[in-house]
């Protein structure tokens, strides 16, 4: 959360379809600690790569919630 008010441009929200969302989760030092690990390379992310062609086997395995991370098309 911000310190002080935070002034948002109603016309150019609305305009624009922004969404401005808050969570009250964690602290700043939370925030800092968690952007540290990512920095000290204590963060993995689960990255699996996928053929275009495959495109419905991945929908497939979306609607089951068999994927662990994310997949990632290619145009190969």
């Amino acid at each position: 959360m911000p310190n002080d008010e935070l002034p948002i441009p109603i016309f150019d929200t609305v305009l624009n379809g922004v969404t401005v969302k808050g969570s009250i989760v964690g602290t700043r030092k939370d925030l800092q600690e968690a952007v540290q690990f990512a920095a000290e390379g204590k963060v993995r992310t689960n990255i699996e790569t996928r053929k275009l062609d495959e495109i419905n086997d991945v929908f497939s395995m979306m609607e089951k919630g068999e994927i662990n991370g994310r997949i990632v098309l290619t145009l190969e």
